[in-house]
């Protein structure tokens, strides 16, 4: 039965938070169950806990394990005796299980291309390099989640995998109602770069772009990252992502924990494993830990997301990034296709090689 119960502070939300409350219902008993059962990637199986008032609900997640399965935020209030358990896995999120933490990416410059963020955050002030594409374009305005993840998962000084990289955030208007448009602000966002590296005394040495292109934009795609490459600039986007890496999620808090596929996944080996040389590929590939982790958010400048069990590849490349980052700071010298031929040569854990900073 779904309860309808208007959130009593949802006046006090910001205007983001209020569209999230106001898309879906929760139902009266919350139950980590409860969001396996969702479409992934739906509205609701994104936000889950978000902006809610929990108080009024029957609450049955018990464990910091079942918790460290779903999305809540800083403006999530839980019921009292869960609110320590819920501090303990925000603040857990915040730190990667890639290895080595004595490297952090320091005099390494990084750049994410992707919608408008708030740079003031303090996971980036005072350390950020913000570009506007098209500064002029009206939904420069409209903050969006999905570059804050990806620039805390790359850079963050708390959430960062390199939180002592330099970053430039390459800011491409909040169009997506219109996809070539959109990509096409990408493509504009690597000229960019590429003026900056031919130009600057520090270049930039690894872009992460979690997205991809149209297939018509692709010649495009390639002929720029020819150029990065000339400035020993590697680009991490989602068209050549696929070929080397994937997420996994890792189960933290559990006692015996396991790397282990999301649903989606092992349904899509299902559906290929016949393919000629699938399962070669599939087991070639390198799986990056990047689930249950904590996020910078917009909503102010010290607020923070915690992200569920569900792999996301948007999530996944800004990791990679940050591992190359931290390489680089090693070995300057590194190209990326060595990089990744490292990689592939992580130990497998569970059968699948996982990504882990101390064997590069």
């Amino acid at each position: 039965m779904t309860d309808s119960r208007k959130n009593p502070n949802e006046e006090k939300k910001n205007s983001f938070g209020s569209v999230i409350t106001s898309a879906f219902d929760l139902p009266g008993r919350i139950t980590a169950d409860h969001f396996d059962s969702l479409t992934p990637f739906s509205r609701e199986s994104i936000w889950q806990l978000c902006y809610r008032d929990l108080n009024s609900y029957d609450f049955r997640i018990d464990s910091p394990r079942e918790l460290s399965q779903v999305c809540f935020n800083s403006e999530t209030c839980f019921p009292d005796a869960v609110r320590d358990m819920a501090d303990r896995v925000m603040q857990d999120g915040k730190k990667h299980i890639l290895g080595d933490t004595s490297l952090t990416g320091k005099g390494i410059k990084v750049a994410v291309i992707d919608r408008p963020i708030n740079k003031d955050h303090i996971e980036f002030r005072d350390r950020i390099e913000y570009v506007n594409v098209a500064p002029d374009h009206p939904d420069n305005e409209y903050a969006d989640f999905h570059g804050m993840v990806c620039a805390s998962f790359l850079s963050g000084s708390s959430c960062g995998v390199a939180p002592g990289s330099e970053l430039v955030y390459f800011a491409i208007p909040n169009e997506t109602n219109d996809l070539k448009r959109y990509y096409s602000h990408q493509l504009s966002a690597l000229e960019r770069i590429v003026r900056y590296n031919e130009t600057s005394p520090s270049p930039i040495r690894v872009v992460s772009l979690s997205a991809p292109f149209l297939p018509e934009q692709k010649e495009a795609r390639d002929a720029l990252a020819d150029k990065l490459e000339k400035t020993r600039c590697a680009l991490i986007d989602a068209t050549v992502f696929g070929r080397s890496f994937q997420g996994i999620d890792f189960e933290r808090f559990s006692p015996d924990p396991s790397f282990v596929l999301n649903g989606w996944q092992t349904e899509n080996y299902e559906n290929n494993k016949d393919r000629p040389g699938f399962t070669d590929y599939f087991s070639s590939l390198c799986f990056v830990p990047s689930t249950r982790r904590t996020s910078a958010a917009n909503d102010t400048n010290d607020s923070y997301i915690h992200w569920s069990k569900t792999v996301s590849e948007s999530w996944t490349i800004p990791h990679v990034a940050g591992v190359y980052a931290l390489c680089l700071q090693k070995c300057p010298d590194l190209r990326f296709e060595d990089f990744i031929a490292k990689c592939k040569k992580c130990e497998r854990k569970n059968g699948y090689i996982v990504l882990n900073t101390d064997l590069l």
